[in-house]
Order: structure tokens, then C-alpha cells, then sequence
């Protein structure tokens, strides 16, 4: 039976409690310069036949420089394994915007859109932000000209690139044959996107909606006269 008047006996932290998770490679380290220790030890008592204080010493320091070597390697590999896999740079993705598309799905879709803003105003030079905030402003925000005005800003952004270009060109260019109402300006849109990204499926996309405006577009011939 324990004695309740005897103090327990205080918890000696363990290398593991000290090092954390670096503490296997201590271990692996420490193992690594026993072997090698023991390794030369054998192979000069094979030679010689006989152990003395030199022997120990030179072993003990090859051990040493052995297990010193292999805890530093051991470190610098988990630090790069540790940057590659937390920092995403292995496989570098393109933004999800995760915090903002949370906002749009609990309805809060102004807070979503000045956040979107915020972005815009940190990152001058990226299209991400602005494509996927002129989307909402289409879809859920209600404010057309603001989309195209991103759009337009995407356009102008040095360097953009051409995927980029193309699906802020094709917005812009819905934009105005649609709910801005001005079908002219789509089709001079259009026209850009042929002129800059020739022989592209985006090029053929935009001919065959140029041909469509111009249809619409075209007056109608007056009562008698023949048509064209």
C-alpha cells in the first residue's frame, strides 16, 4: 500500500521531453559514432594485436566527427523537408481564396468583396484576385461596371499572363455585349483578343462571338429593300 505522507518522486524529464522530435536524430547520431567507434577499434586490434591509449583516442574521436556529421545532415534534411512540405514549395499552387469563398457561402457576400478588395490593393501587379472578385461582382455582387473595370486593370497589368489576359478580355467582352449594354466595345474586345492571341482556341472563341454580335447588331433593312 502506498504511503500518502511520502512525496512522489519528482519526474526526471527525458531526452525526448528536452528535444522534442529532434531527439531521434540525436539518438540515430550518437548510434551512428558508437558504430563507427567500434568499427575502428576492430579493425586496429586485427592489425596490431594490441590496444592502447592512442587507439582509444583517435577512435573515439572519429566516433565523434562520425556523430556530429550525421546529427548535422539529419538536421539540415528535416529543416528542408519541413520548408518544402509547411511552405508549399514543391508544388507551388495558385490562390483558393478559401477565406473569402467561406464568406460567400455563409451569404456574407459584401464582407467577401471588400476583402477581395483588400487583396487587390496588397497585390497591384496579381490577376488572381481581381479575376475571381470580378466574378462575384457578376454573380452575387450586382455591380457590372466594377467587374469591368478589374478586368480592364488585369489588361493593363505588366507582363500578364496570357491565360490571364484572355479570361479577363472574355469577361470584359460579356460584359459589355451584356448588362453594361454596349455590344460596340465587346466587339472591339473581341478584335483585341484575335490580335493578340492568334491561332489560340481563345481566338477561334472570340471570331465566332464577333460574327454573332455583328448579326445582332447589323440594322435591319427597311420595308422593300433587299437584303444583304
Amino acid at each position: 500500500m502506498t504511503d500518502p505522507s511520502r512525496e512522489p518522486a519528482m519526474y526526471k524529464p527525458t531526452l525526448f521531453d528536452r528535444h522534442g522530435a529532434g531527439a531521434a536524430d540525436t539518438v540515430r547520431a550518437v548510434a551512428f559514432g558508437l558504430l563507427v567507434f567500434g568499427i575502428a577499434i576492430s579493425a586496429v586490434l586485427l592489425q596490431a594485436f594490441r590496444l592502447s591509449l592512442g587507439v582509444v583516442f583517435w577512435s573515439a574521436v572519429a566516433g565523434a566527427v562520425a556523430a556530429g556529421a550525421s546529427l548535422a545532415l539529419s538536421r539540415v534534411a528535416g529543416a528542408g523537408w519541413r520548408h518544402v512540405m509547411m511552405s508549399g514549395a514543391s508544388t507551388p499552387s495558385e490562390d483558393q481564396f478559401s477565406f473569402q469563398e467561406s464568406l460567400v457561402i455563409r451569404g456574407q457576400v459584401a464582407e467577401a468583396l471588400a476583402s477581395f478588395e483588400s487583396l487587390i490593393a496588397e497585390r497591384p501587379l496579381s490577376a488572381a484576385p481581381r479575376l475571381r472578385a470580378a466574378a462575384l461582382y457578376v454573380s452575387r455582387g450586382d455591380d457590372p461596371r466594377r467587374a469591368a473595370e478589374l478586368c480592364r486593370e488585369i489588361q493593363r497589368l505588366p507582363g500578364v499572363a496570357a491565360k490571364d489576359d484572355i479570361a479577363a478580355t472574355n469577361r470584359l467582352a460579356e460584359l459589355l455585349a451584356g448588362p453594361l449594354g454596349e455590344p460596340g466595345r465587346a466587339m472591339v474586345e473581341l478584335r483585341r483578343m484575335i490580335d493578340r492571341h492568334p491561332g489560340t482556341d481563345a481566338a477561334s472563341r472570340a471570331r465566332l462571338m464577333l460574327a454573332e454580335l455583328k448579326s445582332t447588331i447589323a440594322p435591319s433593312p427597311a420595308p422593300g429593300e433587299p437584303r444583304h
